[in-house]
């Protein structure tokens, strides 16, 4: 069998390099640019068989995939960008055009590289300010190719470090845009030999990397699994990993990577980012997200699968979606091996997380949010709960949260569904985190409440709360008080409260992919609870089990009280908070206490609160990673 796949992949990469140069081939990494740039192509396919040989099965695979998006990128019309960005108001050229001329460059001399070089340079002289969304792909350039580009453009990137640019580095903005600008300048600094002015600008960044690293082996992380921008931060951090001089700076950008790869692996639900997040809501299958192409480039499947109609992910990728992934792509980093079972849920299954993070920039605001994230072989829930009532409309969090994040598993790999349940307050979609929003989870089991005070009210907060799941699903089956649908190899029965209940079979015209069943009136409510069709293989059995479970709404109008036995047997009960963000629980008879919690607790990953370990537990092997005054340490 081993041997099939290895044909197969090498079948698949001869098929993908075709005439490439043999820097197409591979990754450029600084080690080995010089050796594989300059090697003729029949030296390279004997190369390049006898690589896939050596390195095995995986790490062939990872070279395919990590082809596919270079090549995906490189095909973007770069003239067309550059003429794009100059006839209009663009604040952040490079970050579209910046990707495209790093995977170009990538692939030898399949494209003019005077050309790409002319367009850099003018890049840079149309618009020479050091931002974030720049950094990670101008510092990977000048390092994978400081040895061909013209003097000229050398010269720009010696600019960077000198009086006044160099100040730049220094500069402040999200936790995502402080990773890529600031890391991605420290590596820069580090690895480029070019003498600085200004050495405390280096230095003052370690320190911001140090103290971000101590923050999430001890309280944890403020921008949390965030789908949209993990892959930005990583980018950053993959540049100081694989370009530094200095022994523990790399250390320093392993230990950050290795904790967002825990992360990540942990929820990850068959291509799509599973879990609460605070700055994002993946519904896509490896396709719509940074942090899911990034993952695809680390725990992904071959180009090419057996049995599995459709697209590649590759190729249902949208170039936002690559083009943050291009970095993972292009280095030297791999997570832990013991994650990669993990990622791709080939361990025991289920399993329930609960989790605990600060207040957004805090070092010391812990216990801030609460997260519960369930997986089986056929979905992932997960739930957040916050403990402030907020009314902000602009910014960088509330309207960005994922309280309430279902995913359901598509046996073929191709499109995973997503639910989404919550208030209106920021998108009929339900996401975004509305004021009143609080919920308890247990298993595939969930309260939630939405009851309007009267500060609510004045702030114009809607009235309404929405479950929404994609329309192929059609029009869920009603039993008694149960709207039921079957989805996939799940059940999703949902059980609303309000003045109205009205089932529309679009959201709206924007959103006519998803469908919506709406709670409407001043209080609403809602049980949800997922089971699969193996444990009740018809719609009758279903019924049948939905009679034996408990329903206490005697005390919901008046005190906001629902107590909900579910189909696993787990007792949930709610008490509604009027001007809280967060309910009184009980969970099997015992009250839920926040404050508590540690940073990750599951059976497979664990960091208690403080304690500056973390620790994962695999098939492959145990893994930790403890963090000290000095540096990170792996045991």
């Amino acid at each position: 069998m081993k041997v099939k796949v290895l044909i197969l992949a090498l079948t698949t990469l001869t098929a993908l390099v075709g005439t490439a140069d043999w820097a197409a081939d591979f990754p450029l990494s600084r080690s080995l640019l010089s050796q594989w740039q300059w090697g003729g192509s029949g030296q390279s396919q004997t190369l390049l068989k006898d690589r896939i040989l050596d390195e095995g099965e995986t790490e062939a695979a990872f070279r395919a995939r990590s082809l596919a998006i270079r090549e995906k990128v490189a095909a973007a019309d770069l003239e067309g960008l550059d003429t794009w960005w100059r006839t209009r108001t663009i604040s952040d050229p490079h970050k579209y055009l910046l990707p495209v001329i790093l995977a170009r460059l990538s692939l030898g001399e399949q494209y003019d590289r005077q050309q790409i070089w002319d367009i850099l340079l003018g890049l840079d002289e149309g618009k020479p300010d050091l931002y974030h969304f720049r950094s990670p792909y101008d510092i990977r350039i000048f390092f994978l190719f400081r040895d061909t580009m013209p003097k000229a453009v050398k010269a720009s990137y010696r600019s960077m470090v000198d009086s006044p640019r160099v100040r730049e580095w220094l500069e402040q903005g999200t936790e995502n845009h402080m990773f890529m600008q600031r890391i991605s300048g420290l590596a820069l600094m580090d690895g480029s030999g070019f003498p600085t002015p200004l050495p405390a600008t280096a230095a003052t960044n370690e320190a911001w990397l140090r103290a971000e690293l101590n923050k999430f082996l001890t309280i944890g992380q403020g921008e949390f699994h965030s789908s949209t921008y993990y892959g930005y931060a990583i980018a950053g951090l993959l540049n100081l990993y694989d370009f530094a001089d200095t022994p523990e700076l790399r250390q320093l950008a392993k230990a950050a990577l290795d904790w967002y790869a825990v992360n990540m692996a942990v929820r990850f639900s068959w291509g799509t980012a599973g879990g609460a997040e605070s700055r994002g809501f993946d519904r896509g299958t490896w396709d719509d997200s940074g942090l899911s192409g990034v993952a695809w480039i680390w725990w992904g499947d071959s180009l090419t699968q057996s049995g599995v109609e459709g697209l590649t992910p590759v190729e249902r990728m949208d170039r936002g979606v690559t083009r943050v992934a291009l970095p993972a792509a292009l280095s030297d980093y791999r997570p832990p091996p013991q994650l990669r079972a993990i990622a791709r849920k080939e361990i025991e299954l289920p399993f329930q997380l609960k989790a605990s993070h600060p207040g957004y920039y805090s070092y010391h605001q812990d216990n801030r949010f609460w997260e519960t994230f369930y997986v089986t072989e056929d979905y992932s829930l997960g739930t957040l709960i916050d403990p402030s009532r907020s009314y902000q409309v602009k910014g960088t969090i509330n309207a960005q949260y994922a309280t309430y994040k279902l995913v359901i598993r598509d046996p073929k790999g191709q499109n995973n569904a997503v639910v989404s349940l919550g208030g209106t307050y920021h998108s009929d979609m339900a996401t975004g985190r509305s004021p009143g929003d609080q919920y308890v989870q247990e298993k595939g089991a969930v309260i939630y409440q939405l009851r309007l005070n009267p500060q609510d009210k004045a702030a114009d907060v809607p009235g309404r709360s929405h479950l929404v799941l994609p329309t192929r699903y059609g029009k869920p089956q009603r039993y008694k008080d149960w709207y039921i649908w079957r989805i996939e190899n799940t059940f999703l029965c949902a059980r609303p409260w309000g003045e109205q209940i009205d089932w529309q079979n679009q959201v709206s015209e924007k959103y006519s992919d998803y469908q919506v069943l709406a709670a409407i009136g001043r209080n609403t409510a809602w049980i949800t609870d997922i089971t699969s069709v193996d444990d009740y293989p018809t719609v009758e059995a279903l019924q049948q089990a939905l009679d034996q479970t408990e329903i206490r709404e005697r005390s919901w109008e008046i005190m906001g009280q629902i107590t909900y036995t579910s189909l696993a047997g787990d007792r949930l009960q709610m008490t509604y908070q009027p001007n809280r963000g967060a309910g009184l629980a009980q969970i099997n008879g015992k009250e839920r206490v926040l404050d508590d919690w540690a940073v990750l607790d599951s059976p497979y990953v664990q960091q208690d609160l403080n304690s500056g370990l973390l620790e994962v537990f695999s098939p492959p092997g145990n893994w930790r990673l403890r963090g000290t005054l000095t540096g990170p340490e792996w045991e």
